[in-house]
C-alpha cells in the first residue's frame, strides 16, 4: 500500500475514522488496537497498542479483547470502509460468537466474539496457532450466510461490510465505486512553483504518478520511475513519499515540496 491504511482517505476524514463512527451507534466503547510505531487521529475511542503486532490478527483480538468488560464484541479491521451500523447492530443482536460466511470463506474480522475470549486466544497463540477461524471454532460459533448486500441509494448492490484492499488499486476501485467522479487536488510549491502561473490542480483519485501527470512532463516532476529528486510528495501534510505507486484518496490535497525542504 506504501502508506498506513488507517490514515487514507475517505471521503472527509481518515478511513479509522470512518469506521470508529459506524461502530460508535451501537456500540457501548470502541476500542482501536494498533501496533507501537503507528500515531492516530484523535479518536472517540479508547487505543490500546498490539504487544506482538508480528503474530497477526489473533494477537491484536488477543489483546483488544483483554481490555473489555462487554459480554459481546464486535470486530472489525480497519480496512473496512463499507461497514454500517445497521449490521453491527444484526450481528450483535444474534447475541452469541458468530461471522458471516461468503463463498465458503468465514469473515473472522467482521465478527461477534465473546467479550472474555481473550484467554483463549492467548491460549490458542501459546499453542502455536495464529488464526483467528481457531478462535471462532472453539467458541461454537454461529455461521450466518452472506445473502448479498441492499440497492444502495445510487441502486447499485452495496459492497460486504468487510470489504478491504491490500493493494492501492484495490482501495481506489472502493472509493471510485462510491464516486466515479472523486478527485484530489495537486499543488506545487517551492522552485516548481515558480515555473508555472497556476500553482493548483483538480485531478480525479489515483496513484502518485497519476496524479502528477496534471503537470506537464516538463517540470520534470518524475525522474526514473520516482518522484525526482529535487523533489518530494507530501500527501495530506502528513507522509513524505517518492514512490509513484501510493494512492491518492478523495479530497486529499498532494503538495510538491522542494526536496531540501522536506528534510
Amino acid at each position: 500500500m506504501g502508506r498506513a491504511k488507517a490514515w487514507l482517505p475517505w471521503f472527509g476524514r481518515s478511513l479509522v475514522e470512518h469506521v470508529v463512527d459506524q461502530l460508535l451507534p451501537v456500540v457501548d466503547e470502541v476500542i482501536v488496537v494498533t501496533s507501537e510505531s503507528l500515531d492516530l487521529p484523535a479518536l472517540p475511542a479508547r487505543v490500546v497498542r498490539d504487544r506482538e503486532p508480528e503474530r497477526g490478527p489473533l494477537a491484536g483480538l488477543r489483546d483488544g479483547l483483554a481490555e473489555t468488560s462487554a459480554e459481546h464484541v464486535f470486530v472489525t479491521s480497519t480496512d473496512a470502509p463499507f461497514l454500517t451500523s445497521d449490521f453491527v447492530a444484526r450481528m450483535l443482536a444474534v447475541g452469541r460468537p458468530c461471522a458471516p460466511v461468503a463463498e465458503g470463506h468465514v469473515q473472522v474480522l467482521c465478527a461477534v466474539y465473546p467479550g472474555s475470549a481473550g484467554k483463549d486466544a492467548a491460549r490458542l497463540l501459546d499453542a502455536g496457532v495464529s488464526r483467528p477461524l481457531r478462535l471462532l471454532e472453539s467458541l461454537d460459533f454461529e455461521a450466518i450466510e452472506w445473502s448479498g448486500g441492499e440497492a444502495g441509494s445510487r441502486g447499485s448492490v452495496e459492497a460486504p461490510p468487510w470489504r478491504g484492499f491490500n493493494t492501492p488499486e484495490a482501495y481506489l476501485e472502493g472509493v471510485r465505486s462510491v464516486d466515479p467522479d472523486a478527485s484530489a487536488e495537486v499543488e506545487l510549491l517551492g522552485r516548481a512553483a515558480l515555473r508555472v502561473e497556476q500553482t493548483l490542480r483538480r485531478t480525479p483519485v489515483g496513484t502518485l504518478g497519476e496524479v502528477l501527470a496534471v503537470w506537464p512532463a516538463s517540470l520534470g516532476l518524475i525522474e526514473d520511475g520516482r518522484v525526482a529528486r529535487a523533489h518530494l510528495a507530501s500527501l495530506g501534510g502528513r507522509d513524505l513519499v517518492r514512490d509513484l505507486r501510493v494512492p491518492v484518496g478523495p479530497g486529499e490535497r498532494v503538495s510538491i515540496l522542494d526536496a531540501l525542504a522536506g528534510g
